[in-house]
């Protein structure tokens, strides 16, 4: 066998698998959508996974190969959701910004991913079932709120340590500031009210949080 005809297999077998990575991506893609949907419309509970393969296509086996169970498909697409929220955290030059910049871009970042309508019909329903599947509450509370607040506990144990914070318990001031950000307007959009208040924007909100919590914990 020749080189060139060496080549072009290797070529053709890596094309093939990139093919086929792609579409296991897309497959779990319109997975999550469908189940996002019917567990929002259905409930967690009263959705099946037979209903989430009929509405994404594929079969019952991929599901099961790529998220294992219906536990396992509801903490990707919390996983998946909330990927965005933490990114901001991952870059090279994060502790070189600002740390007003930083935390009001995290706090931005934050009201776009929490406070949209999707998100609170999300969070209604797991309120209204984590009373009948109380590891419902347990995943998202997991797979959400308990990565990004680390994420912002490690952000904020760095900049204490190069002296732009001063701060004794790094995951209670990330608790404190993400209480900041989210203030009353997360209670107010799960209870189906607009979620800021008239004259109030995230922008705004993000700006306040940031504020407060710097006066807090800024230099003294």
């Amino acid at each position: 066998m020749s080189d060139t005809t060496l080549d072009t297999l290797v070529s053709i077998s890596r094309e093939t698998d990139a093919g086929a990575s792609n579409r296991r991506e897309a497959r779990r893609q319109a997975m999550m959508v469908a189940a996002t949907e019917l567990f929002c419309t259905k409930g967690y509970g009263a959705t099946s996974l037979s209903e989430v393969v009929k509405q994404s296509g594929g079969s019952l086996s991929t599901l099961y190969d790529l998220f294992g169970n219906k536990a396992g498909l509801f903490r990707a697409i919390v996983e998946d959701r909330c990927r965005g929220i933490t990114e901001l955290f991952q870059r090279d030059d994060i502790n070189e910004m600002p740390v007003e910049q930083a935390l009001g871009t995290f706090a931005c970042i934050l009201i776009n991913h929490t406070m949209d309508d999707d998100t609170m019909a999300a969070l209604r329903t797991i309120l209204a079932e984590s009373i009948q599947f109380p590891e419902l509450g347990h995943l998202f509370y997991e797979s959400g709120p308990e990565p990004s607040k680390q994420a912002v506990a490690n952000y904020l144990a760095e900049q204490t340590k190069r002296g732009r914070l001063v701060i004794d318990n790094p995951r209670r001031a990330a608790e404190d500031f993400c209480s900041l950000v989210c203030g009353d307007a997360k209670m107010r959009g799960m209870c189906g009210l607009p979620t800021f208040l008239p004259g109030i924007t995230g922008e705004i909100q993000a700006q306040h949080a940031v504020e407060v919590f710097l006066r807090a914990y800024g230099p003294r």
